[in-house]
C-alpha cells in the first residue's frame, strides 16, 4: 500500500490566513481539510467506475481498491495535509516500477479466478496450483483424465511497470478551487 499527500498552495489566501486568530486558522485548515478530503474520496470513486480495464477484460469482478481507498486529513494552524492511501496511488505522480519483496517473483494474474487474489487464497480454497515444466506462469486444471486442460492462471514477472495516470486524483486547478471555496465559505460563515 501506498500513501501520497495532496499539497495545494492558495497564496491568494495567504494575506487573509495571517490575520486570523491561530484558532481560526485551525478552523479554517480544517475546513480546507474535509472539502479536500471529499474531493479527493469522490473523484476515486468517479474515476473508478470507468476504469476497470483489466477486470473487465478477464471478466473478473473489480477489487474495489480505489473505490475503497483510505483518504484522511490531519490539520493545524499551520496548514493542513491530505493522504490517499490505495495499491497504486503512486501511478497518479508517474510511473510506478513494482517489484517482488519477498517472493522470486510477481505473480501477474490472467484468468478471473486469480484477479484480485493471491496464489495463496486459492491454494487455501481448494485450488490445486502448479509450474508447468519450462513455463513461466502458474496454472490450474480445468476437467478429468484425458479431457483435463491446463488453465494458465498467474504469468511471472520479476518486475512490472504500471502506467503514469495522472487521472487517478483531481487535478491542481479543482482542488485549489475547492480550497477557495471552502475558505471563503468559512470565513463569510465567520464573519456573519
Amino acid at each position: 500500500m501506498a500513501d501520497i499527500s495532496v499539497n495545494i498552495n492558495t497564496p491568494q489566501l495567504d494575506g487573509i490566513i495571517e490575520r486570523l486568530e491561530p484558532g481560526a486558522r485551525a478552523e479554517l485548515h480544517q475546513e480546507i481539510a474535509a472539502e479536500i478530503q471529499q474531493t479527493v474520496q469522490g473523484h476515486l470513486r468517479q474515476y473508478a467506475l470507468a476504469h476497470h480495464r483489466t477486470a473487465a477484460s478477464l471478466g473478473a469482478r473489480p477489487t474495489g481498491n480505489l473505490e475503497d481507498a483510505k483518504v484522511e486529513s490531519t490539520s493545524d494552524s499551520d496548514g493542513a495535509t491530505v493522504t490517499v492511501a490505495a495499491l497504486g496511488i503512486r501511478r497518479a505522480l508517474g510511473p510506478l516500477t513494482i517489484t517482488p519483496k519477498n517472493k522470486a517473483a510477481l505473480t501477474i494474474p490472467v484468468a478471473a479466478m486469480a484477479y484480485g487474489r493471491t496464489v495463496d487464497y486459492l491454494k487455501n480454497h481448494g485450488v490445486e496450483i502448479f509450474r508447468p515444466k519450462g513455463k513461466n506462469y502458474l496454472a490450474t486444471t480445468e476437467g478429468k483424465g484425458k479431457d483435463a486442460k491446463v488453465v494458465p492462471l498467474y504469468i511471472l514477472a520479476k518486475r512490472a511497470t504500471l502506467k503514469h495516470e495522472p487521472g487517478l486524483l483531481p487535478g491542481q486547478e479543482e482542488l485549489e478551487k475547492n480550497a477557495i471555496e471552502a475558505a471563503r465559505d468559512y470565513i463569510m460563515e465567520e464573519s456573519a
